[in-house]
């Protein structure tokens, strides 16, 4: 299991909520807590949206692209203050999960990758998971995506003395 505490909460944060790193992925769900609490749930609503809106999104996503999540999250959270807490819940898009389990022969019950991110305050903590549609005995899609969310996690956020790996 992939788990990381960020050492640099500014940087990572101002990379989370203004930065094009995360935009691989998409927005699953979240709570923000400030003055008042916040839920977001990111299923992808099809009838907000124009006919242009939806042709520049993928067809077969269920959630919103993160990318598009982002300047709401960042509107949210900018100001003097910082956050009580903030819980995401981001999966990678499907056309790279598919990429990612090429490789993985025994991968047919993997619906998608999640990583978890949860600022308690104070620190960031990242963990990585595997949403799979049926039990599998076969760990070869979370060894798979734990190896590519530290690279990942490496190359677009920190240099490896930034991160500290925990699991």
């Amino acid at each position: 299991m992939f788990a990381l505490q960020i050492d640099e909460v500014k940087t990572f944060m101002q990379r989370l909520l203004t930065d094009s790193a995360f935009d691989s992925f998409l927005f699953v769900e979240g709570s923000l807590q400030m003055g008042f609490g916040y839920e977001f749930d990111g299923h992808l609503n099809r009838d907000f949206f124009t006919e242009e809106e939806l042709a520049a999104l993928p067809e077969e996503e269920v959630y919103l692209p993160y990318s598009q999540v982002r300047p709401i999250l960042f509107s949210l959270i900018r100001g003097k203050k910082t956050p009580l807490s903030l819980r995401l819940t981001l999966q990678l898009g499907n056309a790279q999960t598919r990429s990612l389990l090429a490789s993985v022969p025994t991968a047919s019950s993997v619906k998608g990758f999640l990583l978890n991110i949860r600022f308690d305050g104070q620190k960031v903590f990242l963990t990585g998971g595997v949403n799979y549609d049926s039990f599998s005995l076969d760990k070869t899609p979370e060894r798979v995506w734990d190896q590519w969310l530290e690279e990942f996690i490496k190359s677009s956020c920190f240099s490896p003395k930034n991160v500290v790996k925990s699991g």
